[in-house]
């Protein structure tokens, strides 16, 4: 086993990645998903980037300004990660001025190959500014320009933002700055905090400690179930390691949540341990006792807590699934730490010093005295789940509305809003509709009234749209051109001949390869790219049901071709976010159904499963209300933590209901059988229940990721609710209801105790 152990553990720390993988995130049979495989490659958009570079105040009309804007565009064209067709800069070949006059017409790049220099150039160049790229390569002030770019998803994003960071710190002393956002800078933001992240791990270890030294007043109380944890903790990622998963590192706090899942369940072992060892009482006889007695409540709730990882296979995520398996494979591990743990037991002397339990449950319970009131307290639970079933209803299937990953004083989100506000016709979230059709699809007037149209709808019915970018506006743009500039001709050509005229017309002079952002060789395909304020669920489920609308109300186009939505990023986050509310509901019965399962077949008590399958629902509904209140969103990085918050729900109720049948089979009364709970499992429920929550509140007011901060206090708060349903719900029921279930153990002691006695007295005659 220690073998084992340090070969995981090497694992662990040399060959566990943490990155994200783009294509394990997707459900594979979504319709988005295949879109995306067969046009990201010509398209792009699921990691565009926008990189706004602003002057010291003036217009971007100057060489001082436009040199510096050259050398940033510069370095993110020859970017190795970059797709350069994709790439948007006011200083490339493929940005050129339309213009015409006395029956000719010029299209010439606009800054290229040198920047304007004689005051006829800066003129024209300004011109073209103002009438085609304003709002989109220079801010609606004209005091700053935009640089938009699509990186491979290969990419090393922590070494890109470093890059970027570096080309800003270049030109800062020239009295510019370099703003940047998008999917890649956020994902190599997050890869950049890790090493914050990592000093919050060791001093979450350090609260767990001192909790621990405090309950026990023993070191071997500290020591042991930190090492179990420790050891259960590496089995998990040295797992992970070696089948090539690929940790989100959003969810680098889920293994500080295993550790603390091992860490309970140890406690609730020390616990009993200490309790048996009275004076004259070996070591490993205190050991042997003390594990026969948690280990049925233990394996339940072990089982119960993986069930809630195993069902998320039920969601069409390939990450997802695969973290479903491994993390309930982890959890199941638990049960062999635990003989871990005791095997070392053994094999340690008796402490000078210890303490087996604390008063602090009693003490709560004498001056509350919930034994007197147990109607108004399932009273309350029963509103508690009335509440959190309203309130669940709410919860925002996605991103929500406050809740970036990101604290809002964050240099990224303090980019976004600065770039949002300041061009209109660019966003950091963009929705692409694809046309596909026979070939020549992109030279038929039909095509581009269809694109116009749709591009229209979108705009006059979400709030949150901008203007779209397709070619339907450049062969407008030209048409007017050719017609001396009459704004009546800012309209789509009647025949073929006249719109392919105005593409060649706008293609020419540019690079190879440059046009392959709107169509590709055989102009079969072509795209719209919609931006949009932010991808929040509200948003992108409006947004792509306008879009859903108008292509199934528009009429078949003459020439077979049809548009499809939706790609870029609004249509992975639809895709992701449809699959998790199409089968959220399936996970939570699922999840339930498995955990009342393992609960009947350790207790064989309807009665029991149906009480502590209540307390789970009321924490799990209130949770559910909390995220709603917080503006938490429910996506693919916290339905994992909300998974293992349901599988965790029954834990400590488990514990308390095994400690009154104990006691009920020793001839206690309900009334005796509940105090006897609390004294023990409830006490150590209480110190477990601490020690998972405290060692993450440090989370809630340190992390430099607003997401791990509130995924800290989410799991707080699942905690803290399944530890009020253990200690003061699960015993008011028993008080109430006295349940004849539980007294089963003291019956057939005592059928037992009969039997004998009669054996006895036969034995004797």
């Amino acid at each position: 086993m220690v073998l084992l152990t340090a070969f995981l553990g090497y694992m662990s720390f040399s060959q566990l990645s943490l990155k994200v993988v783009l294509e394990a995130m997707l459900p594979v049979h979504h319709p988005n998903v295949e879109l995306m495989a067969k046009f990201g490659a010509q398209f792009g958009g699921a990691n565009t980037t926008l990189i706004m570079v602003e002057g010291d105040g003036s217009t971007i009309y100057n060489e001082r300004f436009m040199e510096a804007y050259k050398r940033v565009a510069d370095d993110i064209y020859f970017h190795p990660s970059v797709h350069r067709h994709l790439v948007q800069a006011l200083t490339l070949r493929k940005t050129k001025a339309i213009v015409g006059s006395a029956g000719r017409i010029d299209i010439n790049a606009i800054a290229w190959p040198d920047l304007p220099r004689t005051p006829e150039e800066w003129a024209n160049f300004e011109a073209a500014i103002k009438i085609q790229y304003r709002g989109l390569l220079v801010s609606d002030d004209e005091k700053a320009g935009m640089i938009i770019a699509d990186f491979k998803d290969d990419t090393d994003y922590a070494a890109l933002v470093t890059f970027i960071d570096k080309v800003g710190a270049r030109e800062a002393a020239n009295g510019i700055k370099v703003h940047m956002v998008g999917r890649p800078i956020l994902l190599g933001t997050i890869y950049n905090d890790l090493n914050a992240t990592l000093i919050l791990i060791g001093i979450s270890l350090v609260f767990s400690g001192l909790i621990l030294f405090v309950y026990f007043r023993s070191w071997m109380g500290v020591l042991i179930p930190m090492l179990t944890a420790a050891v259960g903790t590496l089995w998990g990622t040295g797992v992970m390691a070696l089948v090539g998963f690929n940790l989100d590192p959003l969810l680098i706090i889920l293994p500080v949540f295993v550790f603390a899942i091992v860490l309970s369940h140890c406690v609730q072992f020390m616990s009993r341990v200490f309790e048996r060892l009275q004076p004259g009482v070996p070591m490993a006889d205190a050991v042997v006792q003390g594990l026969a007695q948690v280990f049925v409540p233990s394996l339940t709730a072990i089982v119960a807590a993986a069930g809630g990882f195993f069902v998320l296979v039920l969601i069409g995520v390939p990450s997802l699934q695969a973290l479903g398996i491994i993390c309930g494979a982890w959890l199941l591990a638990i049960a062999p730490a635990l003989i871990f743990t005791a095997s070392i037991l053994c094999l340690m002397p008796r402490p000078k010093r210890f303490r087996a339990r604390t008063t602090w449950v009693e003490t709560v319970w004498r001056l509350a005295r919930f034994d007197r009131y147990p109607k108004v307290i399932i009273a309350i639970t029963v509103l508690c789940l009335a509440v959190g079933v309203y309130g669940a209803r709410f919860v925002v299937i996605g991103d929500a509305v406050g809740s970036p990953i990101l604290w809002p004083d964050a240099r990224y989100n303090q980019d976004n809003g600065l770039i949002n506000e300041r061009f209109a016709g660019v966003g950091t979230d963009i929705m692409l509709a694809y046309v596909e059709g026979p070939d020549e699809t992109m030279v038929q007037p039909a095509t581009y009234r269809a694109v116009e149209d749709f591009s229209r709808f979108i705009w006059q019915h979400e709030p949150k749209a901008r203007h779209a970018q397709n070619l339907a506006e450049v062969v407008k743009v030209v048409n007017q051109v050719l017609y001396e500039g009459d704004p009546s001709y800012a309209v789509i050509p009647d025949t073929a001949d006249e719109v392919a005229f105005n593409v060649y017309l706008y293609s020419s002079k540019g690079e190879p390869g440059d046009f392959k952002a709107y169509t590709d060789e055989t102009w079969t395909i072509g795209n719209i790219l919609i931006p949009l304020d932010d991808k929040t669920g509200t948003t992108v489920k409006s947004v792509t049901a306008l879009a859903r609308q108008f292509i199934a109300n528009m009429a078949p186009l003459e020439n077979g071709a049809h548009l499809l939505v939706s790609g870029g990023q609004v249509g992975i986050a639809e895709a992701i976010n449809s699959e998790i509310e199409g089968t959220k509901d399936i996970v939570l019965v699922a999840i339930a159904v498995f955990i009342a399962a393992c609960i009947y077949l350790a207790f064989r008590s309807v009665w029991v499963t149906a009480v502590l399958i209540f307390a789970l629902l009321t924490s799990t509904f209130m949770t559910d209300s909390f995220m709603y209140v917080m503006g938490i969103g429910l996506n693919i990085n916290t339905l994992p933590l909300a998974a293992l918050g349901v599988g965790l729900a029954a834990d400590y109720g488990i514990y308390v209901l095994h400690r009154v049948r104990e006691a009920m089979a020793e001839g206690a009364s309900y009334a005796e059988a509940v105090d006897y709970a609390l004294k023990t499992s409830g006490n150590a429920t209480m110190i477990t229940a601490i020690t998972m929550i405290a060692p993450v509140m440090p989370w809630a007011f340190f992390s430099a990721l607003r997401f791990q901060a509130e995924m800290g206090v989410l799991h707080a708060v699942v905690l803290l609710f399944n530890m009020l349903g253990a200690l003061i719900f699960v015993p008011c029921m028993v008080l109430l209801f006295k349940p004849k279930s539980l007294a089963r153990h003291r019956e057939k002691q005592a059928q037992t105790a009969d039997l004998d006695a009669s054996a006895m007295g036969e034995a004797a005659e």
